[in-house]
């Protein structure tokens, strides 16, 4: 039986690829979609709405979702911020400590005539000048570093925030559509009881409760009774003739009066 079941499959499919791009392929599609729509006007209203209640209640898990990446965001926005002022804090303290280092080594280069054999105090230690140039060279490449780095903080910071607003809008406007729907469908709900109830007090009930059902072969059945009784008013009636008595129920006289008629 799988076996039958595989084999009519493929020679569908193979029907299918063979007229598809066909005119019968589009008769076919327009077919297929008025038999989609036939099956889903058959469903009840009220199975409708029970399916509408639980795909607007499957809504939550998309919710979450979104909760999630921007709970995320939030996170990780804060944490860049903090990093971003940490590095900024120490980028200017450095550069503080870089421009009055520079300073001090000019001052000293100037009094000594740029001489070979001055010295001058970098940091903790005492170095001749051109050392402390060549450390001040290598400070100030690491200060650019760190610029380059908190630049890059900044950005990605800024990026963080505007993700984190997009999902703020996101999650507040799926919240705010799903509350929507859910009032749109009860408003449905609503008006499709006031409607059952419009049809249950009609005379001409159109839906199809049991109450309708008893209401129609009610008015069936008085139906066929008024035409019978039509039918019998239309029957000509048979005039019966008068019962003649026996002759022993009659007097001889009554007998041969007969003869004179």
């Amino acid at each position: 039986m799988f076996k039958k079941l595989i084999v009519v499959g493929v020679i569908a499919a193979a029907a299918v690829f063979v007229l598809k791009g066909t005119k019968f392929f589009g008769y076919a599609k327009q077919e297929v979609a008025s038999w989609k729509e036939w099956a889903d006007d058959q469903i009840p209203v009220e199975k409708k709405i029970t399916q509408m209640r639980k795909d607007v209640a499957s809504l939550d898990k998309d919710i979450e979702a979104v909760k999630t990446e921007l709970a995320t965001a939030i996170v990780r926005e804060r944490d860049l911020i903090a990093q971003k002022t940490e590095l900024e804090a120490v980028v200017n303290a450095e550069q503080t400590r870089v421009l009055a280092q520079g300073e001090a080594i000019k001052d000293v280069a100037e009094k000594a005539n740029a001489s070979r054999s001055a010295t001058v105090k970098y940091g903790s230690a005492t170095v001749s000048v051109a050392e402390a140039k060549e450390r001040l060279a290598r400070d100030v490449n690491v200060l650019k570093a760190k610029k380059v780095q908190l630049a890059a903080l900044s950005q990605s910071a800024e990026q963080h925030g505007r993700i984190k607003e997009t999902l703020e809008k996101q999650f507040d406007e799926m919240r705010r559509q799903k509350e929507e729907l859910k009032a749109q469908i009860d408003a449905v709900e609503a008006e499709y009881k006031a409607l059952q109830l419009q049809q249950m007090e009609s005379k001409y009930q159109t839906d199809d409760t049991r109450l309708a059902r008893i209401k129609e072969n009610l008015r069936n059945l008085r139906t066929k009774l008024d035409v019978e009784k039509e039918k019998l008013k239309l029957t000509p009636k048979v005039h019966e003739l008068p019962v003649t008595p026996t002759g022993a129920e009659q007097s001889v006289d009554d007998i041969l009066a007969q003869l004179a008629k």
